[in-house]
């Protein structure tokens, strides 16, 4: 730029500046007024008067067109309700993006008609076009949402479903079947039905519609709608509480029921018509299918003893891991837990375990045992669930699963608190523990007080209890009873001692590529009979992996265990306990294999180098094989009988 150019430029700034500041028209000031704390509540009442007003007008104008349209068979049914949707939010001073799911229900009506038109049944179509639509145990909702969210309750899902049905022109085909009495986790519940000549198809749980309930329509919605918000006659004892998954009755005191399950999302289940019906069964908290195909395995479980089952062995579900979760040092002082990305089974599977163990929880007929076990149950499993849902993106149920966990274990430990173990009913519960829940008991140690129940019951258990040792290697994997845990171990013979270290061991082997196996570190201030123990494991360490991992020869893994015994000051009582645990193993193995009879000599050349008595029942039984000049099933169960 030249010189001339740019004086001309700063000469035209300078100017502007002096004329907007002396030369310029001012517009007349207009003097602040300040909300006072008088004003301002009388402002939003009328604001939420205004509102109201303008809604209750909005509402009555569509349903009186709704009901025109409906007399005349031009019922836009899902128009209807994502208008209806639309006032019902603007009512409650939220924003909602009709715009949006009228679109979305658009492409769905579209690709609906289209699969009609190719002959298709409701039954295999509505499936076909919903099949990403989720299912969400949360109750009432709108069926906006369900189109915006990509999931929804049973209102939402079945309004969704029938709705569609109805405006392709297929009115006959579909109904609503709403179960006006709770079921057993305290909710009712909604089904679109697919008609064909007597059959009705619950679409939802892709079977026969169960018997029962009060059948709906679709159109009949508009009068639902009605009555819900004063426009139409109210139906006596109508149903109360949100519709679909809604009519939620109160919880007991102490129960693990969430209590946040989003109580004020609107339904309109005081519209249906009322009845005594019960919908068999329980209803998951997530699904990643809400409509399903015919015949398609769901997680409505129909048999309330099943679903009792279902939560008695959460702990198969959660592993041990979860009591001392691996880390991964990213930095100086900072460690972080990985975790897995969920799949959508697990996922389904976490939530159903949810739903059951809260089930049982809040029964009238479970003991304190069923009771006290659930809690811990949900302790455990309410965190995991409330990780995976997070990672999966489903911040609502990961909310709800974590204020699950929550009050569990504020009802749980209160529950553990309040027994007195020395008493009858004391000694009844813990025998209830030991018997029913063997192997599953650990999973108390996720309730404070729970180490030292689980400790006491499991050293009070009988020695051929199989949840013996389950109970002893979480305790032993648990940081705050581990000591303890290793002492009360350390009593045990070597052979008992390395079958816990089995347990261990195996903790992380379903969480590679982060761990294979249990590291153990031995815990502060350790006594001689600790250090020991974990001097043990760390040799029996080496020969798992071998085994397992590595899967290495026999003779490379026993000669091994004997160079790495003796150089831990293992005497030969503890190799004879570890030689005895992969010959067991190890057999079991090449049983199965054409040339599984070679690992026979590396075996009975270990027992040779290794004189203790105990080996005595594996020499006879090795002597055996040797004998019959092949290692397969029969062989090897004849074997083992000769102990």
């Amino acid at each position: 730029m030249s010189r001339r150019a740019l004086c001309t430029v700063i000469l035209s700034v300078l100017g502007h500046g002096l004329f907007l500041h002396f030369g310029a028209p001012r517009a007349r000031e207009v003097p602040r007024t300040i909300a006072s704390p008088a004003t301002s509540p009388l402002a939003s009442a009328a604001e939420a008067l205004a509102r109201s007003e303008r809604t209750r007008e909005a509402r009555r104008k569509l349903v009186e067109a709704a009901r025109i349209d409906r007399r005349n068979g031009r019922l836009a049914l899902g128009r209807f309700l994502l208008e209806a949707n639309r006032i019902d939010a603007e009512e409650a001073g939220e924003e909602l993006d009709v715009a949006e799911a009228l679109t979305r229900y658009e492409d769905r009506l579209a690709r609906l008609r289209e699969a009609l038109r190719e002959g298709e049944p409701v039954s295999l179509a509505v499936p076909w076009v919903f099949e990403d639509i989720k299912y969400y145990g949360q109750p009432g909702g709108r069926m906006a949402d369900a189109l915006l969210d990509g999931g929804g309750s049973c209102e939402q899902v079945a309004q969704l479903v029938v709705a569609s049905v109805f405006d392709a022109g297929r009115p006959a085909e579909v109904a609503l079947r709403f179960y006006g009495k709770p079921m057993a986790d305290g909710v009712t519940h909604l089904a679109p039905i697919a008609i064909r000549g007597k059959e009705e198809h619950d679409l939802m749980a892709g079977t026969p519609a169960a018997k029962g309930g009060s059948r709906l329509a679709p159109d009949e919605l508009v009068e639902v709608y009605a009555r819900v918000h004063g426009l139409a006659p109210p139906i006596a004892a109508a149903a109360s509480g949100g519709g679909g998954d809604a009519g939620k009755e109160a919880a007991p005191a102490d129960s693990a029921e969430p209590s946040n399950a989003a109580p004020s999302r609107s339904s309109l289940a005081a519209g249906f018509p009322p009845n005594a019906d019960v919908y068999p069964g329980s209803l998951p908290l997530y699904a990643v299918r809400a409509v399903k195909q015919p015949g398609e395995v769901g997680d409505v479980l129909e048999d309330p003893s099943f679903a009792a089952e279902g939560a008695r062995n959460c702990a198969y579900f959660l592993r041990m891991a979860s009591l001392s979760p691996p880390t991964i040092d990213v930095e100086q002082g900072v460690a972080l837990e990985p975790f897995p990305t969920p799949r959508p089974q697990r996922l389904e599977r976490e939530a159903l375990l949810l739903r059951v163990a809260q089930d049982l929880a809040n029964s009238r007929q479970a003991d304190e045992a069923d009771r006290l076990m659930s809690l811990a149950c949900l302790t455990a499993l309410g965190e995991v669930a409330g990780t995976d849902f997070t990672l999966a993106g489903e911040r609502r149920l990961a909310h709800s699963a974590v204020a699950t966990s929550k009050q569990a274990r504020e009802a749980g430990e209160k529950a553990l608190a309040a027994i007195r173990w020395s008493s009858e009913d004391g000694a009844r519960i813990a025998k209830r523990i030991e018997v029913e829940y063997a192997g599953r008991s650990w999973v108390l140690l996720f309730l404070k007080g729970g180490g030292d129940v689980v400790l006491d019951l499991t050293l009070r258990a009988p020695r051929e209890s199989w949840g013996r040792v389950n109970a002893l290697g979480a305790l032993v994997l648990f940081p705050d009873t581990r000591a303890r845990a290793i002492e009360a171990t350390a009593t045990l013979s070597p052979r008992d001692q390395v079958d816990v270290m089995h347990e261990v061991f195996h903790a992380h082997d379903h969480l590679r590529p982060w761990a294979t196996n249990f590291d153990l570190e031995p815990p502060p201030n350790a006594s001689p009979s600790v250090l020991r123990f974990v001097r043990a494991y760390r040799v029996f360490r080496g020969v798992a992996f071998r085994l397992w991992e590595g899967q290495r020869e026999a003779g490379e893994t026993l000669a091994a265990l004997r160079k790495e015994a003796r150089a831990a000051g293992l005497d030969a009582t503890w190799e004879a306990a570890m030689i005895d645990y992969h010959a067991r193993n190890v057999l079991g193995l090449y049983a199965q294999r054409p040339a599984g009879f070679e690992v026979v000599a590396a075996l009975v050349e270990a027992t040779r180098g290794n004189p203790d008595p105990s080996l005595d029942p594996l020499r006879k039984q090795l002597a055996y094989i040797e004998a019959e000049g092949r290692l397969d099933a029969r062989t090897l169960a004849d074997a083992f009988r000769m102990r």
